[in-house]
């Protein structure tokens, strides 16, 4: 081969920059690689001149010229046993930190890279895309024309960052979820019911949204993480269907509690089994499978069920019954549990049952009792000493 030189190497610890590729043209004709060094370049590749060896240009000799090309390729493509090293020091399994001075010379410029990849990996896309974030959109996107909203991403597809001409504009695919546009490869037309249109109108069609989107509306169905007593109270008097549940939720919420402290109620906690926890154990929260079965009216009636035995079993269990409150405006043997929302008054203070129609807020028999025996203790002696 006239004016190179050839050398068999082990397999590259790491890929070179591009600048590097364009200077060394690697090629594997059987199980070794050679890496071809045009012998003009050399003067560049090879290593500083203080630390070469006494190599003259007009020598022949073999063994500098193969000195000096070892020195050059050493500085330019790490040995599979340094690239090892490499590994092991960047480890994150391992955790263990390297002081600068147990790191191998010929590893400087490969650590520097890769704090260089560190950092550019934290960046989300560029300086004019960024891929959409998962995130929980609570309202509805106003009707805005497609060339405005396209204008507004850039030009450019919300997914991948794809820039998109003018005339392809209108190949561009809506997502109802998060109203973006996006380009086919990231919008499949799959559907999917939103829940901002749940909440906000108790509307359960199915809209088009965008990979993305199906996915992340997909990975929540399950999760109870929206309070309707937060995000929108309207809601319960939009819906029957929901507003029946509300109330069995409540019933159940005060049941559930008064049953934990029975020990004859294992048997009845066991049906509470039937639905999630969160139905039960907290109130006005749900999950997007919970309101599409709400809306179909499955949950109602297995709430009910659940409601139905377990009063049957308060009705009937003494230590349940010694827990019940008896109305002090009224002194009334009628017994009171805060699951009967429909004749009970809770006082918001301390949390004594009372009838509806007897509770007088502000003269709470418990509450004017504790604030007097609080300002009695209070008040200063005045025995003297």
């Amino acid at each position: 081969m006239d004016g190179c030189a050839l050398l068999p190497v082990n397999s590259p610890g790491h890929l070179p920059s591009h600048h590097e590729v364009t200077r060394f043209h690697c090629h594997s004709d059987s199980e070794d690689e050679y890496v071809i060094i045009e012998l003009e370049d050399l003067e560049n590749l090879s290593v500083a001149p203080d630390k070469r060896s006494s190599f003259e240009p007009g020598s022949n000799s073999a063994e500098a010229t193969a000195q000096e090309l070892c020195r050059a390729f050493r500085k330019y493509w790490l040995q599979t046993d340094s690239a090892v090293q490499l590994s092991d020091c960047l480890s994150s399994s391992k955790q263990r930190s390297v002081r600068k001075e147990e790191i191998p010379r010929e590893l400087e410029s490969s650590l520097n890279l890769a704090e260089e990849i560190k950092i550019i990996s934290k960046l989300r896309g560029s300086s004019g895309w960024s891929p959409p974030r998962s995130q929980i959109i609570f309202n509805i996107h106003p009707s805005v024309k497609r060339d405005a909203v396209v204008a507004a991403q850039n030009f450019t597809c919300v997914g991948c960052g794809t820039p998109i001409e003018s005339k392809y504009i209108r190949r561009l695919r809506y997502c109802d979820y998060l109203g973006k546009y996006f380009c086919d490869c990231c919008h499949s037309y799959a559907q999917s019911s939103i829940p901002a249109r749940i909440l906000s109108k108790w509307d359960f069609k199915k809209y088009y949204v965008c990979n993305f989107s199906k996915h992340l509306l997909d990975s929540i169905w399950q999760h109870p993480i929206f309070n309707v007593s937060c995000i929108n109270k309207t809601l319960y008097t939009k819906s029957k269907e929901m507003d029946r549940v509300r109330e069995a939720q409540e019933q159940l919420f005060h049941l559930k509690k008064l049953l934990k402290t029975c020990r004859f109620a294992e048997s009845v906690l066991k049906e509470f089994e039937q639905v999630p926890s969160h139905l039960t154990e907290e109130l006005h929260l749900f999950s997007l499978d919970d309101l599409v079965k709400i809306k179909r009216g499955q949950l109602l009636p297995l709430l009910k069920d659940i409601l139905k035995s377990s009063t049957s079993h308060v009705d009937g269990c003494e230590l349940c019954q010694a827990k019940g409150f008896i109305c002090e405006f009224c002194q009334s043997a009628d017994l009171l549990f805060p699951y009967q929302t429909a004749k009970c008054k809770r006082c918001p203070e301390c949390k004594t049952c009372f009838h509806k129609a007897c509770f007088k807020y502000g003269g709470c028999p418990k509450c004017l009792r504790i604030s007097a025996r609080r300002t009695l203790s209070e008040t200063p002696s005045l025995v003297p000493q």
